[in-house]
């Protein structure tokens, strides 16, 4: 398990940014969840249905977000260490049942390890976008020094 001192300390010690090459497409059963959580538990009208939110996304494409894209993206709370992250979660509604310090600790784990990393889902309204899920991944990812990988949906 990682134990994180600092950002600064990690990044030092631990890991060079261009070994992270493991961003892949979410699952069925993580769009699933994402639907559900993200989509459903917060009353969002996007899609119609699952089905209809699982078409569009598997049509989709992944792009990569630099520093300077990720300030146009809204809902983004750009976290600068893990403290930061989980006084964020704890707000969330999906905690603890699905965001909680594991999950976190996963996720940096994930990183120095070279796991397979969902894509953040970004929704792109005619040209506004912002951050449907993987905040979370995209503040961790940006800690880090590596630009994430996400998959854009047009809603």
């Amino acid at each position: 398990m990682i134990k994180i001192k600092s950002i600064e300390d990690f990044l030092l010690e631990n890991h060079n940014p261009q070994t992270f090459s493991n961003w892949v497409m979410p699952s069925i059963e993580d769009l699933k969840r994402e639907f559900m959580v993200e989509h459903e538990f917060k009353g969002l009208d996007y899609f119609q249905s699952e089905d209809d939110f699982m078409d569009v996304c598997l049509n989709s494409e992944i792009e990569i977000i630099t520093p300077e894209d990720d300030y146009s993206i809204g809902n983004r709370s750009h976290t600068n260490s893990y403290e930061e992250i989980i006084s964020m979660i704890k707000h969330y509604a999906s905690y603890p049942q699905y965001r909680n310090e594991k999950t976190v600790s996963d996720i940096y784990n994930g990183f120095e390890n070279n796991r397979p990393m969902a894509c953040p889902i970004i929704f792109d309204d005619g040209g506004e976008r912002f951050v449907f899920s993987g905040n979370t991944r995209m503040d961790i990812a940006f800690q880090l020094g590596i630009n994430p990988k996400v998959l854009v949906v047009e809603v």
